[in-house]
């Protein structure tokens, strides 16, 4: 449960902040497995001759791996081949017509397996008749007993449709769903009226693109539409505006597959960390381009892929029909050229929508060959492209020995300090006539950041870097604290509360009336006493304000709230945060205890109150900040200015001992600068129905001086006592 709270006394600027998209997770620095407690880099290695077949009988000295250029030790060297990895298994076979099915055997996680998945990506009717021929052709091939398959669609989203298994039946069954179902059964009817208005603008008779044919049109009658074949202006100026429609669809249909392909593939590889060994992506698509704003996320997915030990075999399932490809990366962009000369001519005349998204047009021309996106992605991450062909047998077959034959190698990298930099992988063969396959990098992270957690954030790598660093860098103040509270079952529960003040960050403006914007990012990390990092939080926040509401954001606080469940003890929260804008990145420590599980007394950690609001929708009926239908957002160790606060609020839990018949008492007792000023004890009610006291103290401060302040908070129920304390500053 997340909660991300400004503060402000503009709800206009509340509700800007509102509206903007949501961050995006995604994800994460390439990075070939790291070995936990090793510097050793793990690759897979595929070789073959220079005839396509599989090269088996190779010996360390055969092989010459380079790390940004230099020459590096082989450490281990294996060849991975079948099940003769599999200690006891006997080499695997499909059951013959009428033989019972052998029993399914349990995943050994201690030895190399093989995880292959099928995912079928936007296939029209002549692309999925492709994809199923080539997948199940596929499935005819021997695979060893530890290949477990599994199939996903993707579309929108990503649909799981088998989970991972060995049973080749039920995975025909898949693949015959996953390319039966139509992705689009409007693709043609919208080809066929957009044949009908190309005819009614006539022929291209100097090799115009449709737009420059529009264009043409524009220019002739000032952009209200010319005359067609039939001499009819106003059935041209409709032609013309339904085909401007078509080609604004065409570009928001790139820019929506290409996004949901991106994410989709992220979602498919970034679990793929839980299990060892080899991990193959068999994909199959019609292509898709990488929309202009997502080359950062297209990184994310093949640096994922890298880390995670993931393979793609991309399969463009339009077979033969990918000849012309670069023929519409062409027309856009003669359509492009088509819109600024126009823009020349007109001076100050109308705008036509091809003028107003010429630049856009231009850049999307360079992304209009789907083919190569597909190239990439197998290339980058040690696979292979298999297309322009509409019969797969062949290059499948090798797929699969790459599936079942490859080598396991590791190298010392020789990494001095993880500091985040790109290191080039390239695999030599020291034998003549070698192919090979491997992937291509990985980022030095920090030891922090390896393991199986989930993706890296493009904005994280900083920020984990920045808690590695010796001093940690403080360029601007920001609080960060773990609370605890008792949660159902008496059973410890914390809140990781961050609060950075809004002043401390920097705004920029792109002209006299324009906005204000610029950014935040965070990480925190929870270790144990071990130091072992039991959770990570991660985010990245949009910020912008209007010159009339810049005074007023500069008095707002962003506010990170989140609620875990850790057991007894001592805990490290270590927390970055960047000022994305100005440049600037922050960090520091702080430590925090959960006490053990009891049902005796008890009091939470005590929050000085920075604002009071109505629960939404989103709000957790268990969030320990809700009290009476109000969400309580806390301030940590924050700092008050007299002046402007004529009074404090200290919420707090207090959680009586059921066996114990006398009532609980409180006492707040105030020091500033280490001098004892007093103490008052206010009245409590009774508990709630979950035997629980939530309290707001209110302190005045009218007769308080500037300077820092404790005050302590002593429950006493019989002869029991509980204490917490909380700190403030008054300017």
């Amino acid at each position: 449960m997340k909660k991300i709270v400004l503060i402000f006394s503009i709800a206009a600027w509340v509700n800007a902040l509102a509206q903007q998209p949501p961050a995006q997770p995604v994800p994460g620095s390439e990075h070939v497995t790291i070995r936990a407690g090793t510097q050793e880099v793990l690759l897979d290695v595929v070789v073959r001759d220079k005839k396509g077949q599989r090269v088996a009988n190779l010996q360390p000295g055969d092989l010459e791996i380079l790390d940004n250029g230099v020459a590096r030790k082989i450490i281990s060297f294996r060849l991975i081949e079948g099940d003769q990895t599999l200690a006891g298994r006997e080499p695997a076979s499909h059951p013959k017509p009428g033989e019972p099915a052998r029993p399914k055997r349990p995943v050994d996680v201690e030895r190399p397996i093989r995880l292959v998945t099928l995912i079928f990506n936007r296939l029209d009717l002549n692309a999925r008749t492709i994809a199923r021929t080539a997948a199940l052709d596929l499935l005819k091939n021997e695979f060893p007993q530890n290949v477990y398959m599994g199939v996903l669609a993707l579309g929108d989203s990503l649909q799981a449709l088998q989970p991972f298994t060995n049973n080749i039946e039920l995975l025909r069954k898949a693949v015959l769903h996953a390319t039966s179902g139509a992705y689009s059964e409007f693709i043609s009817d919208s080809a066929r009226i957009e044949q009908e208005m190309q005819q009614q603008l006539g022929p291209a008779t100097a090799g115009e693109s449709v737009g420059e044919q529009v264009q043409g049109m524009s220019d002739a009658t000032g952009g209200s539409g010319g005359k067609g074949p039939s001499g009819d202006p106003g059935g041209a100026a409709m032609a013309q505006m339904m085909l401007n429609m078509l080609m604004l669809a065409r570009t928001s249909e790139l820019a929506q597959v290409g996004r949901s392909a991106i994410y989709g593939l992220i979602d498919a590889v970034s679990q793929q960390y839980r299990l060892p060994g080899r991990k193959s992506v068999l994909f199959f698509s019609s292509g898709f381009g990488v929309p202009q704003g997502m080359e950062e996320q297209w990184r994310v997915l093949i640096s994922t892929a890298n880390r995670f030990n993931v393979t793609f075999y991309s399969i463009d399932a339009r077979g033969l029909n990918t000849t012309a490809m670069n023929q519409a990366a062409v027309s856009q962009l003669r359509d492009a050229t088509s819109a600024v000369r126009a823009d020349q001519r007109k001076g100050n005349g109308l705008v036509t929508p091809s003028m107003a998204q010429a630049m856009d047009t231009a850049i999307n021309s360079g992304k209009a060959n789907t083919q190569d996106t597909l190239a990439e992605l197998a290339q980058s991450t040690g696979g292979i492209l298999i297309a322009n062909t509409n019969d797969f047998r062949d290059q499948l077959k090798k797929v699969s020995e790459d599936i079942e034959t490859y080598y396991e190698v590791t190298y010392n990298p020789q990494i001095d300090q993880y500091d985040g930099a790109f290191h080039k992988i390239e695999v030599r063969g020291l034998r003549a006539g070698l192919r090979i396959q491997a992937r291509s990098g990985y980022f030095a992270l920090p030891t922090s950041a390896r393991g199986g957690d989930v993706i890296l954030a493009p904005y994280e790598l900083t920020l984990m870097q920045t808690l590695t660093a010796s001093p940690m860098p403080h360029a601007f103040a920001f609080q960060s604290a773990g609370m605890h509270f008792r949660g159902a079952g008496h059973t410890p529960e914390v809140s990781i509360v961050l609060d950075v003040p809004a002043g401390n960050l920097t705004l920029k403006q792109g002209g006299a009336d324009a906005p204000y914007e610029g950014g935040l990012a965070y990480v925190a990390l929870v270790r144990n006493a071990t130091g072992e990092v039991m959770h990570k939080f991660r985010g990245e926040v949009p910020l912008a304000a209007t010159p009339a509401q810049l005074a007023a954001f500069k008095e707002s606080h962003f506010i990170y709230h989140e609620h875990l469940a850790l057991a007894p003890g001592r805990y490290t929260l270590e927390t970055a945060v960047s000022d994305q804008a100005g440049g600037r990145t922050s960090a520091r420590k702080s430590v925090f205890v959960v006490p053990p599980n009891g049902q005796g007394l008890g009091i939470s950690s005590v929050a000085l109150v920075r604002s009071i609001r109505e629960k939404n929708e989103n709000t957790s009926g268990q969030d320990p900040f809700l009290i009476s239908g109000k969400l309580v957002t806390p301030a940590v160790s924050p700092s008050f200015n007299k002046t402007e606060t004529d009074r404090l609020s200290f919420y707090l839990v207090i959680y009586p001992d059921k066996a114990e018949s006398q009532k609980v008492q409180l006492s707040m007792q105030f020091s500033k600068d280490g001098e004892p000023l007093g103490a008052g004890s206010p009245q409590l009610p009774e508990p709630d129905s979950d035997g629980r006291i939530q309290y707001i103290a209110i302190a005045p401060t009218d007769k308080l001086e500037p300077g820092n302040y404790q005050v302590v908070f002593l429950v006493t129920q019989g002869d029991k006592v509980a204490r917490e304390s909380a700190t403030f500053t008054l300017q």
